[in-house]
């Protein structure tokens, strides 16, 4: 049953997305609004990670001896134990450090647009450059944590 599970952990979303992406393009052709093509695929992107949450969520109600095994490979601290934490803290960290950027590159330079039309709006856009430098703070924390794993 196990076995059941993955392979559609694995082949499901590859499916559907693949099927929507397709969707998407033959309704553009076909000279439907951007709008609404673009709001249905959203709502099957939302379908199928609902899925996978599901899926995932069933996956990992397996028998207490898997479990049991887990803990044993967590706790031993091995070299590919400490290799896979180092490396999910780098990742939780470089993926925030990229989004904050992308973040920042969208909203400054619409707050400098801003607050040279009117300055008294200089307060409302550093608030949401900030939003976006948050980003990078919520990736360090998660970093820290992981890496408190050692």
């Amino acid at each position: 049953m196990e076995i059941v599970l993955y392979v559609l952990l694995a082949a499901l979303p590859l499916t559907f997305l693949t099927l929507s992406i397709y969707s998407v393009l033959h309704r553009f052709r076909a000279g439907q609004s951007k709008k609404s093509v673009l709001i249905r695929h959203f709502v099957t992107v939302g379908a199928v990670c609902s899925l996978m949450g599901i899926l995932a969520f069933a996956a990992s109600a397996a028998p207490e001896t898997a479990t049991d095994a887990a803990e044993t490979v967590v706790t031993e601290n091995t070299g590919l134990t400490k290799g896979l934490i180092a490396l999910s803290a780098a990742l939780s960290m470089g993926i925030s450090g990229i989004g904050a950027g992308i973040a920042i590159a969208a909203g400054a330079p619409a707050a400098i647009a801003a607050t040279s039309e009117n300055p008294a709006s200089f307060a409302k856009s550093m608030i949401l450059v900030a939003l976006g430098e948050a980003i990078a703070i919520y990736g360090l924390v998660i970093s820290i944590m992981i890496l408190g794993k050692f």
